[in-house]
């Protein structure tokens, strides 16, 4: 059975390995970049200040996959929006409901706080058009355009 909840401090470690994979797996072309002290200085600004906020998906009392949600004022107009930063279910446990699970926490957290709206996507060039998809789901819609470009 799987079950969605909020990280707690003893998730970290389980946060750290999955971050470390999804960064391995996703950014293809440099990995040189991952932070252990950054991952576990975000997961400990969570459990401190509350943002981000991170759930996780337990199966068997096993932590097998994570959602980091954002909390953002706009720049120019009232209110806030969240936003999913990273999704990241294990390899072994892809095909299950986890990562349908964790959105769907994702959106009832952001509707129950009031957020005008849910930004979303990839920050990789991973498998975009099905992330994409995937998000179309639950209501999301393609807006703009992404862009990168390295420096260094």
């Amino acid at each position: 059975m799987l079950f969605v909840r909020l990280m707690l401090e003893s998730d970290i470690d389980a946060i750290v390995e999955m971050a470390k994979e999804n960064v391995f797996s996703t950014k293809l072309d440099d990995v040189s970049h991952f932070s252990e002290a950054c991952v576990r200085g975000t997961c400990r600004r969570s459990i401190d200040t509350g943002n981000p906020i991170f759930f996780v998906v337990e199966k068997d009392r096993k932590v097998i996959g994570f959602l980091q949600m954002g909390l953002s004022n706009y720049d120019f107009r009232d209110g806030f929006y969240t936003t999913q930063r990273v999704l990241y279910v294990s390899p072994e446990n892809r095909g299950t409901r986890a990562s349908v699970l964790l959105m769907r926490r994702l959106v009832d957290e952001s509707v129950r706080l009031g957020a005008a709206e849910i930004v979303g996507g990839n920050d990789n060039d991973f498998m975009s058009d099905r992330t994409a998809r995937f998000l179309e789901h639950f209501g999301f819609k393609r807006v703009g355009f992404a862009m990168t470009k390295r420096i260094g």
